[in-house]
């Protein structure tokens, strides 16, 4: 059975390396996934996912068993957002809207030109991509904030509440609001808004 977030963390701090290569293997993916779709920049992405691992070294001591590993990760990468790069209002690298990355931490190119794929699938699949991340770049920071924590690990209202420092109420309009532009722009975009809608009776229940 493989060992839980706290437990490694618990390794961690201890003083296991092991552990935290663990960890790094199973967070990697999704933290960069959490900065695409903030930056749309998958060399800035990656830079950031760096570094949120060397704070997370940094402060190795500052996690508490009480509290949820994953709430923690991401408040260290969305405060890390902030300080770098919220601060400076760094807008969407509209050249990179193109790339997508994958839960295999790869690229949507990559992925749809696999065996047995025709370059016209290919290309509208890429083509797609773009649209989609067109839209999520015309958010605004808040709504992207809510959405891309939501999207990217499924967390709860309640857990984004707490790595933002939110009142729930609060997650719920700018939610509602991302989801709501979202609509918008993708039916301006010539798309569907099935992958858009989301569940408030789930989000407000608790994640596995």
């Amino acid at each position: 059975m493989s060992p839980t977030d706290a437990e490694l963390m618990e390794r961690f701090g201890g003083g296991d390396d092991e552990a935290f290569r663990l960890l790094v293997d199973r967070h990697e993916r999704g933290l960069l996934r959490f900065f695409f779709r903030r930056s749309f920049d998958r060399a800035l992405a990656e830079d950031c996912v760096q570094e949120v691992f060397l704070r997370l070294v940094r402060h190795r001591g500052a996690w508490r068993p009480d509290a949820k590993f994953t709430t923690y990760l991401y408040r260290i990468a969305e405060n890390h957002w902030i300080d770098r790069y919220r601060s400076r209002k760094a807008a969407p690298t509209l050249t990179s809207l193109e790339t997508e990355v994958t839960d295999e931490g790869g690229t949507l190119e990559s992925v749809v030109a696999g065996p047995g794929r025709r370059p016209e699938e290919a290309a509208s699949d890429r083509e797609l991509s773009a649209r989609i991340n067109r839209a999520l770049s015309r958010l605004s920071e808040e709504q992207r904030q809510v959405f891309v924590l939501a999207e990217t690990r499924g967390l709860k209202y309640a857990e984004i509440g707490d790595v933002l420092g939110v009142p729930v109420g609060t997650v719920k309009s700018r939610m509602h609001a991302a989801t709501t532009r979202l609509r918008e722009l993708l039916e301006a975009e010539g798309l569907g808004n099935e992958d858009e809608n989301e569940d408030d009776e789930r989000r407000g229940g608790t994640s596995h």
